[in-house]
């Protein structure tokens, strides 16, 4: 059960993109270790999570939040106004110690509540469709709108699906 005095999540700032890229190397890999290459790995990290990457991103409008459960940087998020009334989810990730917790739906229901906040109709995220988390963001309302195929360079591709879950 999460102990509510003990999880909050924080808006990152561009000081913190060092804390994200460190919870990336821990977390990322493991979550895609069946699925990729280790080579793959390597370069969506370096793509994805280099700190300038990062900070790059921040300063575009890429919202980023750190999980801290229990006094630890646990887990991250990431949410892009794609539209007016549109967001998109591009990163959530927890610690995979914690999984089973609750805490990647306590994630997961905190950028809901928040792009409501803003305004959002929808949230849509891309989900590699061989990643177990496909199940668990049906489980929260989320459906398949389409599949894609991104290019995202050295002869790789994301192999995704495309969801969004209507917020009401």
């Amino acid at each position: 059960m999460i102990q509510p005095e003990l999880t909050f999540i924080k808006k990152a700032t561009v000081e913190d993109a060092a804390i994200i890229h460190q919870l990336a190397q821990e977390i990322w890999p493991k979550a895609f270790e069946q699925i990729l290459s280790q080579a793959q790995l390597d370069y969506m990290i370096q793509m994805m999570y280099a700190p300038a990457v990062l900070q790059s991103e921040m300063e575009r409008g890429i919202e980023f939040y750190i999980l801290r459960y229990n006094g630890k940087d646990s887990g991250y998020t990431a949410i892009e106004q794609k539209a007016p009334h549109s967001w998109k989810l591009h990163k959530i990730y927890l610690s995979q110690k914690l999984h089973g917790k609750g805490l990647g739906k306590y994630q997961l229901r905190n950028m809901e509540n928040l792009v409501r906040v803003y305004g959002a109709q929808e949230l849509w995220l891309n989900v590699n469709r061989q990643n177990k988390a496909v199940d668990f963001y049906k489980s929260q309302g989320y459906q398949i709108i389409k599949t894609e195929d991104i290019d995202i360079g050295n002869g790789y591709f994301m192999n995704d699906y495309v969801m969004r879950k209507t917020l009401g």
